[in-house]
């Protein structure tokens, strides 16, 4: 999709932080600065409010959001991220082993992230971490 930064993030086994992100179209400062990030409650970002709730998180303004820490909307802001949207990526059992995530520039409603897109993406981003988190935590992990 034109503009959209897009980008995964994936919980530790214990699902207390987050473990490591991949955003291809951010410079490495993003997934530095994210990595580790606890899962909360409160809620660091819309990565892991999505993980932990299950459900996808929109944000349509990183400057008017106040559901999320400064740490996070500064972070975002200051990589060209003002809004976000982000989808639980499930594994095995539906367990939330992770987050699609889509990002913009400008402020963006709801038009701008397609859903089926976004579901299609997570979905896929799902089967292929699974299969990556069996190789590398063993094959009885769900998280």
């Amino acid at each position: 999709m034109p503009g959209c930064r897009a980008g995964v993030c994936i919980a530790s086994a214990d699902h207390t932080k987050l473990e490591r992100s991949v955003f291809p179209n951010l410079p490495p400062t993003f997934q530095q600065a994210i990595k580790q990030l606890p899962m909360g409650p409160p809620y660091i970002g819309c990565c892991t409010a999505a993980m932990q709730g299950k459900q996808i998180i929109t944000v349509h303004d990183l400057e008017k959001e106040s559901r999320f820490s400064d740490l996070f909307i500064a972070t975002c802001l200051s990589h060209g991220i003002r809004s976000l949207r982000s989808r639980p990526v499930y594994g095995r059992a539906d367990a939330a082993i992770g987050t699609f995530v889509m990002g913009y520039g400008e402020p963006s409603d709801d038009q701008r992230f397609d859903l089926p897109y976004i579901d299609f993406a997570a979905d896929a981003v799902g089967a292929m971490l699974q299969r990556e988190l069996d190789r590398t935590r063993g094959p009885l992990s769900s998280h």
